[in-house]
């Protein structure tokens, strides 16, 4: 565990070990939600993204509608 102190910007550098073991990259873009007072969760979006994957039902059908409709402004 990590012990640091939130800026006067609202910001705070996460330590090399506890960002290793949760697998961040430099440069990824992380999702930071309030659970309660005093806590809050990060993810990377490539976790909820690898979470979320196949979720999607009929997104092949609504694609192929939309770019009917597209066509025909054409």
């Amino acid at each position: 565990m990590d012990l640091v102190k939130i800026s006067s910007k609202h910001q705070i550098t996460i330590g090399r070990e506890t960002f290793d073991a949760a697998g961040f990259e430099e440069g990824e873009i992380l999702s930071v939600r309030a659970l309660g007072p005093g806590h809050a969760e990060i993810r990377s979006m490539r976790s909820i993204i690898r979470e979320n994957a196949g979720r999607l039902t009929g997104a092949a059908e609504a694609h192929a509608r939309i770019k009917e409709c597209r066509d025909e402004w054409d």
